[in-house]
Protein backbone atom coordinates (compact mmCIF):
# COMPACT_ATOMS: atom_id res chain seq x y z
CA UNK A 1 0.00 0.00 0.00
CA UNK A 2 1.32 3.14 -0.88
CA UNK A 3 2.72 5.31 1.95
CA UNK A 4 3.52 2.41 4.43
CA UNK A 5 6.74 1.63 5.18
CA UNK A 6 8.82 -0.54 7.96
CA UNK A 7 11.24 1.07 9.97
CA UNK A 8 14.37 0.52 8.40
CA UNK A 9 13.40 2.16 5.03
CA UNK A 10 14.65 5.29 5.87
CA UNK A 11 15.29 6.82 2.54
CA UNK A 12 11.39 5.79 0.98
CA UNK A 13 10.27 6.75 4.70
CA UNK A 14 11.69 10.33 3.89
CA UNK A 15 11.01 10.82 0.71
CA UNK A 16 7.13 10.04 0.81
CA UNK A 17 6.95 12.43 3.61
CA UNK A 18 8.00 15.02 1.69
CA UNK A 19 6.48 14.38 -1.75
CA UNK A 20 3.12 13.37 0.04
CA UNK A 21 3.23 15.20 3.45
CA UNK A 22 2.41 12.35 5.41
CA UNK A 23 4.25 8.92 5.88
CA UNK A 24 2.74 5.58 7.85
CA UNK A 25 5.34 3.34 9.69
CA UNK A 26 4.18 -0.08 10.35
CA UNK A 27 5.03 -1.97 13.63
CA UNK A 28 6.60 1.02 15.43
CA UNK A 29 5.10 0.54 18.30
CA UNK A 30 5.93 -2.47 20.41
CA UNK A 31 2.30 -4.47 20.82
CA UNK A 32 3.52 -5.22 24.89
CA UNK A 33 3.49 -1.75 25.24
CA UNK A 34 0.14 -0.93 24.00
CA UNK A 35 -1.16 -3.94 25.79
CA UNK A 36 -0.05 -2.21 29.00
CA UNK A 37 -1.35 1.33 27.91
CA UNK A 38 -5.08 -0.89 27.08
CA UNK A 39 -4.66 -2.13 30.45
CA UNK A 40 -4.10 1.14 32.18
CA UNK A 41 -6.81 2.34 30.37
CA UNK A 42 -9.49 0.20 31.82
CA UNK A 43 -8.78 1.30 35.01
CA UNK A 44 -8.57 5.24 34.75
CA UNK A 45 -11.70 4.76 32.37
CA UNK A 46 -13.69 3.66 35.76
CA UNK A 47 -13.09 6.93 37.58
CA UNK A 48 -15.69 8.18 38.94
CA UNK A 49 -16.60 12.22 39.08
CA UNK A 50 -13.38 12.77 36.78
CA UNK A 51 -13.58 15.86 34.63
CA UNK A 52 -10.77 17.12 31.34
CA UNK A 53 -10.25 19.11 28.53
CA UNK A 54 -11.48 17.32 25.26
CA UNK A 55 -10.31 18.36 21.92
CA UNK A 56 -13.02 18.04 19.60
CA UNK A 57 -15.35 19.98 21.84
CA UNK A 58 -13.02 22.69 23.58
CA UNK A 59 -14.31 21.96 26.41
CA UNK A 60 -14.19 20.45 30.03
CA UNK A 61 -16.14 17.45 29.80
CA UNK A 62 -16.90 14.43 32.28
CA UNK A 63 -15.19 10.95 31.93
CA UNK A 64 -18.51 9.12 30.71
CA UNK A 65 -18.45 5.97 28.84
CA UNK A 66 -20.91 5.26 26.47
CA UNK A 67 -23.25 2.03 26.43
CA UNK A 68 -20.24 0.41 23.96
CA UNK A 69 -17.62 0.84 26.31
CA UNK A 70 -16.31 3.84 24.92
CA UNK A 71 -15.39 7.05 26.45
CA UNK A 72 -17.19 10.10 24.10
CA UNK A 73 -14.90 12.71 24.07
CA UNK A 74 -11.22 13.31 23.61
CA UNK A 75 -8.51 13.99 25.64
CA UNK A 76 -6.32 16.95 25.38
CA UNK A 77 -3.09 16.25 26.80
CA UNK A 78 -3.44 12.87 28.39
CA UNK A 79 0.49 12.67 29.48
CA UNK A 80 -0.72 15.71 31.87
CA UNK A 81 -3.85 14.75 33.57
CA UNK A 82 -3.80 15.34 36.82
CA UNK A 83 -4.42 12.83 39.90
CA UNK A 84 -3.68 10.36 36.81
CA UNK A 85 0.01 9.84 36.51
CA UNK A 86 -0.31 5.89 35.76
CA UNK A 87 -2.10 6.64 32.80
CA UNK A 88 -0.24 9.74 31.87
CA UNK A 89 2.82 7.45 32.36
CA UNK A 90 1.51 4.30 30.22
CA UNK A 91 0.75 7.06 27.35
CA UNK A 92 4.15 8.34 27.84
CA UNK A 93 5.82 5.35 27.05
CA UNK A 94 3.75 4.94 23.57
CA UNK A 95 4.80 8.49 22.71
CA UNK A 96 8.54 8.56 23.64
CA UNK A 97 9.34 5.31 21.72
CA UNK A 98 13.01 4.92 21.06
CA UNK A 99 11.49 4.29 17.48
CA UNK A 100 9.23 7.40 17.18
CA UNK A 101 12.17 9.37 17.70
CA UNK A 102 14.76 7.79 15.33
CA UNK A 103 11.81 8.39 12.69
CA UNK A 104 11.06 12.62 14.03
CA UNK A 105 14.99 12.55 13.25
CA UNK A 106 14.63 11.08 9.87
CA UNK A 107 12.71 13.47 8.57
CA UNK A 108 13.80 16.78 10.59
CA UNK A 109 17.27 16.01 11.18
CA UNK A 110 17.13 17.20 14.31
CA UNK A 111 18.53 14.65 17.16
CA UNK A 112 15.48 15.70 20.11
CA UNK A 113 12.23 17.06 19.69
CA UNK A 114 9.94 18.95 22.80
CA UNK A 115 6.68 17.02 22.99
CA UNK A 116 3.80 20.26 22.12
CA UNK A 117 0.51 18.55 22.81
CA UNK A 118 -1.04 15.43 22.56
CA UNK A 119 -4.31 13.81 22.59
CA UNK A 120 -6.15 10.47 23.55
CA UNK A 121 -9.02 9.27 21.52
CA UNK A 122 -11.57 6.27 22.44
CA UNK A 123 -14.06 6.91 19.91
CA UNK A 124 -13.57 9.18 16.89
CA UNK A 125 -15.20 12.34 17.38
CA UNK A 126 -15.25 13.10 13.51
CA UNK A 127 -12.87 16.16 13.18
CA UNK A 128 -12.82 19.14 10.42
CA UNK A 129 -11.04 19.00 7.96
CA UNK A 130 -7.87 21.42 9.18
CA UNK A 131 -4.41 22.39 8.81
CA UNK A 132 -2.57 22.25 12.22
CA UNK A 133 -0.01 25.59 11.34
CA UNK A 134 -3.13 27.45 12.26
CA UNK A 135 -3.56 26.17 15.50
CA UNK A 136 0.52 25.15 16.44
CA UNK A 137 3.90 25.44 14.68
CA UNK A 138 7.41 25.78 14.59
CA UNK A 139 8.96 28.97 14.52
CA UNK A 140 9.79 29.39 11.80
CA UNK A 141 6.52 27.57 10.37
CA UNK A 142 6.45 24.02 8.51
CA UNK A 143 9.03 22.18 10.78
CA UNK A 144 6.49 20.95 13.29
CA UNK A 145 5.92 17.20 12.94
CA UNK A 146 2.90 15.49 14.23
CA UNK A 147 1.94 11.70 14.99
CA UNK A 148 -1.20 9.50 15.32
CA UNK A 149 -0.55 6.12 16.75
CA UNK A 150 -3.26 3.18 16.54
CA UNK A 151 -3.61 1.60 19.46
CA UNK A 152 -5.61 -1.00 17.63
CA UNK A 153 -6.65 -1.90 14.16
CA UNK A 154 -8.81 0.89 12.53
CA UNK A 155 -11.81 -0.23 10.60
CA UNK A 156 -13.29 1.39 7.62
CA UNK A 157 -16.37 2.36 9.83
CA UNK A 158 -14.56 3.37 12.73
CA UNK A 159 -14.29 7.15 11.57
CA UNK A 160 -10.84 6.78 9.99
CA UNK A 161 -7.79 9.39 10.45
CA UNK A 162 -7.40 11.01 7.21
CA UNK A 163 -5.33 12.87 4.87
CA UNK A 164 -5.35 14.79 1.82
CA UNK A 165 -1.81 13.79 0.19
CA UNK A 166 0.18 16.58 -1.27
CA UNK A 167 -1.66 19.65 -0.06
CA UNK A 168 0.74 20.87 2.11
CA UNK A 169 2.49 22.03 -1.45
CA UNK A 170 -0.96 24.42 -1.87
CA UNK A 171 -2.13 26.87 0.03
CA UNK A 172 -1.81 27.60 3.03
CA UNK A 173 -4.78 29.48 5.63
CA UNK A 174 -3.12 31.07 8.93
CA UNK A 175 -4.32 32.49 11.32
CA UNK A 176 -4.61 36.31 11.81
CA UNK A 177 -2.21 36.82 14.73
CA UNK A 178 -4.25 39.63 15.75
CA UNK A 179 -7.30 37.84 16.29
CA UNK A 180 -7.48 36.20 20.03
CA UNK A 181 -8.77 32.99 21.30
CA UNK A 182 -9.32 31.32 17.95
CA UNK A 183 -12.82 33.61 17.56
CA UNK A 184 -12.19 33.24 13.59
CA UNK A 185 -12.29 29.64 13.72
CA UNK A 186 -15.66 29.48 12.32
CA UNK A 187 -14.30 31.18 9.21
CA UNK A 188 -11.56 28.84 8.87
CA UNK A 189 -13.37 26.20 8.69
CA UNK A 190 -15.27 27.35 5.86
CA UNK A 191 -12.02 28.40 4.02
CA UNK A 192 -10.33 25.05 4.58
CA UNK A 193 -13.42 23.15 3.24
CA UNK A 194 -13.97 25.78 0.03
CA UNK A 195 -10.22 25.32 -0.72
CA UNK A 196 -11.11 21.23 -0.99
CA UNK A 197 -13.91 21.55 -3.01
CA UNK A 198 -11.81 24.08 -5.43
CA UNK A 199 -8.96 21.87 -5.71
CA UNK A 200 -11.09 18.82 -6.17
CA UNK A 201 -8.90 17.41 -3.26
CA UNK A 202 -9.41 14.03 -1.99
CA UNK A 203 -9.68 12.36 1.92
CA UNK A 204 -7.42 9.25 1.95
CA UNK A 205 -8.67 7.46 4.95
CA UNK A 206 -5.91 5.99 7.18
CA UNK A 207 -7.10 2.68 7.78
CA UNK A 208 -3.87 1.64 9.89
CA UNK A 209 -2.94 -1.75 11.93
CA UNK A 210 -2.05 -1.55 15.34
CA UNK A 211 1.34 0.03 16.24
CA UNK A 212 1.51 1.61 12.74
CA UNK A 213 2.18 5.07 13.50
CA UNK A 214 1.35 8.16 10.85
CA UNK A 215 3.58 11.03 10.51
CA UNK A 216 2.08 14.53 9.01
CA UNK A 217 3.56 17.59 7.89
CA UNK A 218 1.72 20.90 10.15
CA UNK A 219 0.31 22.13 6.33
CA UNK A 220 -0.94 19.20 5.36
CA UNK A 221 -4.91 18.99 5.27
CA UNK A 222 -6.38 16.15 7.57
CA UNK A 223 -9.00 15.17 9.93
CA UNK A 224 -11.23 12.46 10.94
CA UNK A 225 -14.26 10.97 9.58
CA UNK A 226 -16.98 10.47 11.52
CA UNK A 227 -17.73 7.25 13.24
CA UNK A 228 -20.36 5.38 11.02
CA UNK A 229 -21.49 2.54 13.23
CA UNK A 230 -21.04 2.52 17.38
CA UNK A 231 -19.88 -0.57 17.89
CA UNK A 232 -16.49 0.32 16.36
CA UNK A 233 -13.82 2.37 18.74
CA UNK A 234 -10.65 4.28 17.20
CA UNK A 235 -8.68 3.92 20.18
CA UNK A 236 -5.20 5.81 19.46
CA UNK A 237 -3.28 8.70 20.85
CA UNK A 238 -1.87 11.93 18.67
CA UNK A 239 1.23 13.79 19.46
CA UNK A 240 2.57 17.09 17.87
CA UNK A 241 6.83 17.42 18.11
CA UNK A 242 8.46 20.44 17.88
CA UNK A 243 12.44 20.00 16.61
CA UNK A 244 14.99 21.21 19.13
CA UNK A 245 16.71 24.71 18.72
CA UNK A 246 13.32 26.06 16.70
CA UNK A 247 10.51 28.50 18.55
CA UNK A 248 7.07 28.31 18.85
CA UNK A 249 5.19 30.35 16.51
CA UNK A 250 3.64 33.13 18.83
CA UNK A 251 3.76 31.87 21.86
CA UNK A 252 6.78 31.78 24.70
CA UNK A 253 8.78 28.63 24.77
CA UNK A 254 8.78 26.94 28.23
CA UNK A 255 12.51 24.80 29.31
CA UNK A 256 12.12 21.24 28.37
CA UNK A 257 13.32 18.35 30.38
CA UNK A 258 14.40 15.00 29.34
CA UNK A 259 11.76 12.13 29.09
CA UNK A 260 12.22 8.20 29.69
CA UNK A 261 13.76 8.76 26.45
CA UNK A 262 16.35 11.10 26.03
CA UNK A 263 15.69 12.49 22.42
CA UNK A 264 12.19 13.21 23.18
CA UNK A 265 11.48 16.46 25.53
CA UNK A 266 8.47 17.39 27.81
CA UNK A 267 8.14 21.17 29.37
CA UNK A 268 9.04 21.51 32.79
CA UNK A 269 6.64 21.94 35.19
CA UNK A 270 6.91 23.98 38.34
CA UNK A 271 5.94 22.76 41.74
CA UNK A 272 3.41 26.21 41.54
CA UNK A 273 2.29 25.20 38.41
CA UNK A 274 1.10 21.89 39.13
CA UNK A 275 -0.61 22.67 42.47
CA UNK A 276 -2.62 25.53 39.78
CA UNK A 277 -3.32 22.52 37.74
CA UNK A 278 -4.80 20.22 40.58
CA UNK A 279 -6.68 23.32 42.23
CA UNK A 280 -8.11 24.13 38.60
CA UNK A 281 -9.15 20.12 38.37
CA UNK A 282 -10.81 20.80 41.51
CA UNK A 283 -12.77 23.63 39.69
CA UNK A 284 -13.91 21.60 36.80
CA UNK A 285 -16.97 20.18 37.97
CA UNK A 286 -18.61 23.24 39.03
CA UNK A 287 -17.69 25.06 35.33
CA UNK A 288 -18.89 21.56 33.82
CA UNK A 289 -22.28 21.68 35.79
CA UNK A 290 -22.93 25.65 35.14
CA UNK A 291 -22.04 25.43 31.25
CA UNK A 292 -25.17 26.91 30.03
CA UNK A 293 -23.51 29.77 31.91
CA UNK A 294 -20.52 29.74 29.52
CA UNK A 295 -19.83 31.96 26.52
CA UNK A 296 -20.08 29.96 23.35
CA UNK A 297 -17.42 27.45 21.74
CA UNK A 298 -15.30 29.35 19.56
CA UNK A 299 -13.72 26.55 18.24
CA UNK A 300 -15.57 22.92 17.88
CA UNK A 301 -13.16 20.77 16.00
CA UNK A 302 -16.33 18.33 15.36
CA UNK A 303 -17.61 18.02 11.90
CA UNK A 304 -20.93 17.05 12.60
CA UNK A 305 -21.22 20.91 14.49
CA UNK A 306 -20.40 22.41 10.60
Amino acid sequence: MSGYFLQNQTEAIKAHYEDYGYVVVKNAIPSEKIREFSQVYETFKTSKNYYFLSQDTNQIEKLEVNYQGFIEHSILNPIDLVFQNTFNQAALEIITNPVVSQLLTTLSHCQKHIIWQSMFFDKSTGTVPHQDHYYLDSDPPGNLIACWFALEDIHSDAGAFFVVPKSQKGQLIARNPHIKDFSDHEKYVEQIQTLIQEQNYNLEPMLLEKGSVLFWHPFLIHGAFPNMNPQYSRKSLTAHFLPEGYGRLGQNLPIPIASSNPDILVWKKTIIERLKASIRHLRFQAIYNFRNKQKPVKMEMRSSKY
